[in-house]
């Protein structure tokens, strides 16, 4: 019985999600639809049944986005003032100019973290300073960095103390990430990815919830999980639930199919990174090249506004001023 209860509720969600899609235009045929439950590992399951259950896991967040809109909206405006979040990852000395130039075309989340391997968070703390002076305070930003473990840092480069205890670690870095982003307060403290050990990662998130008691951090998130069970574990353990899962959108991952829809279920934000450069196949067939001729859109449009249209938030780091105008509409 439960099983059939399952595939039913699978298959009325299925289908409340295409009407979903086709009624505001993200999808314009069934054709395309079934394109995109192809790329993203659907159209191969052979049971109607299961095959009903796995779509319905693929584009349930749109079907909750249609039934339960409050929820949607309340994770949303949880996880940032936009659907979209700016990355901030890779800019080098250029990260101040272009988190001011996508602020001015119209982003306010920002996303970076304490690992000066790959970010510059001093700078987007510079940024910050410079919105300020332009008129955009901070309390209009919404500012989300991570605490990154040893094994994602630079040797010769380290935020914090190598040598100290894991939960002084976590301490360290969240204080120069205070100082950094020249802030008091800190919007979002992500996880950069799960610890060797259950045991370690919880004593790394023991550490944030005193921060989010203290009232220096708002809310807490993970990325770089994949594993539906560890982050259920997470999510079970946690006193403070996560609020965000941020995630490489691709197809080894299987699109990370059933987390989405568990976060959808459960208020948290699924944040989609490396969107576009993963997914060069979908942007590129004839099925999108076809729905960006009807909408007046770029492939990208389409991907990113399915994304937000299930309920999801994208990241994006584009440098280009065009681009960024682009995905804010504008």
């Amino acid at each position: 019985l439960d099983s059939q209860a399952h595939q039913f509720a699978g298959f009325r969600a299925c289908y409340a999600a295409r009407c979903h899609l086709l009624r505001e235009g993200v999808i314009h045929s069934f054709r395309l639809l079934r394109l995109v439950e192809s790329v993203t590992g659907a159209a191969h399951r052979s049971s109607w049944g299961s095959r009903r259950v796995h779509q319905a896991c693929l584009f349930g967040a749109a079907a909750i986005a249609t039934s339960r809109r409050v929820r949607t909206r309340t994770a949303m405006k949880s996880a940032g003032r936009l659907p979209f979040l700016y990355g901030t990852a890779w800019k080098k000395e250029a990260t101040a100019d272009l988190v001011v130039q996508a602020v001015q075309e119209g982003f306010r989340s920002i996303d970076t973290a304490c690992q000066p391997k790959h970010y510059r968070e001093d700078l987007v703390g510079a940024a910050v300073e410079r919105l300020a002076q332009a008129g955009v305070m901070r309390e209009q930003l919404w500012l989300q960095t991570k605490f990154t473990p040893l094994r994602g840092q630079d040797p010769n480069n380290i935020p914090y103390d190598s040598g100290a205890p894991l939960d002084m670690q976590v301490q360290q870095s969240l204080a120069k990430s205070l100082t950094n982003l020249k802030t008091t307060h800190i919007d979002s403290l992500i996880l950069h990815s799960p610890l060797q050990s259950f045991e370690q990662t919880m004593t790394v998130w023991k550490v944030f919830e005193g921060a989010v008691d203290a009232g220096t951090v708002g809310q807490l998130g993970i990325s770089n999980c994949y594993d539906f069970n560890s982050f259920k574990s997470l999510f079970d353990a946690a006193r403070v639930k996560p609020k965000v899962l941020q995630n490489r959108f691709y197809k080894d991952s299987g699109y990370d199919v059933a987390l989405r829809v568990f976060c959808l279920e459960n208020g948290i934000a699924y944040q989609s990174f490396w969107t576009l450069t993963a997914n060069p196949h979908i942007l590129s067939s004839d099925a999108i090249r076809r729905a960006t001729a009807r909408l007046a859109a770029t492939p990208q449009q389409v991907l990113f506004c399915w994304l937000i249209q299930s309920g999801h938030q994208p990241l994006t780091g584009t440098k280009s001023r065009e681009h960024m105008r682009q995905v804010v509409g504008r």
